[in-house]
C-alpha cells in the first residue's frame, strides 16, 4: 500500500507541471521610437483588483505620487529578477531586460496599467521577446498594439495556448 501511495505522489510531482498556466493576463503596448521604447502593461481585472487593494491605500480609485513610488519600489522593480518577462534580441543572442525608465502607475476603467520605457536600442533590428518561462505570466502582445515611427518596420507575432503564452515584437529601421 506504501509503495503505490509512493508512486501516485512521485507521478503528481512529475506530472504537475504539465498542468501549469498562467495566473495573471497582462495587455502588451508597445511604441517605438528612435529615441525609445515605451512598453504599457495593462493587468487582467482580477490581477488588478488585488494589487489595487494593496497599493491605493487610500482607495480613492487614483494612485498618488506615494501610491506609484511604492508600486515601482515594492511590485515593478524587482521584476528586474524576471527581466520584466521579456528578452531583447539582436538576430545572435537574447539579452535579460535589466533596467528600465520612467515608470508611471494608473488606473484606468478599474485596471491598473503600467507605462515604462526602455533605454534606445542601438541596434537596426532587434526583437522584444515576451514569456514568463515558468508560465505563471501571460503576456499578450496583438498587432495593434505595436506602433512605430515611421522609419522602422514592425511585426508583432505570438503563441496562445491554455498554458503557455509567447509573443515578440519584432522591430527593423
Amino acid at each position: 500500500m506504501h509503495l503505490r501511495t509512493f508512486f501516485l505522489l512521485l507521478a503528481t510531482c512529475v506530472l504537475m507541471p504539465l498542468w501549469a498556466h498562467p495566473h495573471i493576463f497582462i495587455d502588451v503596448k508597445i511604441n517605438a521610437t528612435r529615441e525609445k521604447v515605451t512598453i504599457t502593461w495593462l493587468f487582467d481585472a482580477m490581477t488588478s483588483a488585488m494589487l489595487m487593494g494593496d497599493y491605493d491605500k487610500n482607495k480613492d480609485k487614483i494612485l498618488d505620487a506615494s501610491e506609484v513610488a511604492f508600486i515601482e519600489k515594492d511590485h515593478f522593480k524587482p521584476l528586474a529578477d524576471y527581466s520584466f518577462f521579456m528578452r531583447s534580441f539582436n538576430g545572435k543572442e537574447e539579452k535579460e531586460i535589466k533596467k528600465t525608465e520612467s515608470f508611471h502607475a494608473v488606473i484606468d476603467k478599474k485596471r491598473l496599467v503600467y507605462t515604462f520605457s526602455l533605454p534606445a536600442m542601438t541596434l537596426k533590428n532587434y526583437e522584444l521577446r515576451f514569456f514568463d518561462p515558468e508560465m505563471y505570466v501571460a503576456m499578450i502582445l496583438k498587432k495593434e498594439a505595436l506602433v512605430c515611427s515611421k522609419e522602422f518596420t514592425c511585426k508583432a507575432q505570438g503563441y496562445d495556448a491554455d498554458f503557455y503564452y509567447g509573443y515578440k515584437a519584432s522591430i527593423a529601421q
